[in-house]
């Protein structure tokens, strides 16, 4: 499944790579900053950096649903 991370006004498109492919589904599973794979190549300082945004961002937002 392809997202979009908007940073600074920036659409950076990304996906989910786990194993098994619907643990992303799962309330139980833990997702890490390397199961997000950017579809955009940047420097790898940036890209870490990108990962780690989208990560945070995703764990806040299903903090807040709980």
């Amino acid at each position: 499944m392809k997202m979009i991370y908007l940073r600074n006004e920036v659409e950076i498109p990304y996906t989910l790579v786990t194993d098994p492919p619907e643990a992303m589904t799962w309330s139980t599973y833990r997702l890490k900053k390397s199961h997000i794979k950017l579809l955009t190549k940047f420097d790898r300082q940036e890209a870490a950096e990108i990962r780690q945004e989208i990560l945070d961002d995703i764990l806040l937002t299903e903090e807040t649903k709980q």
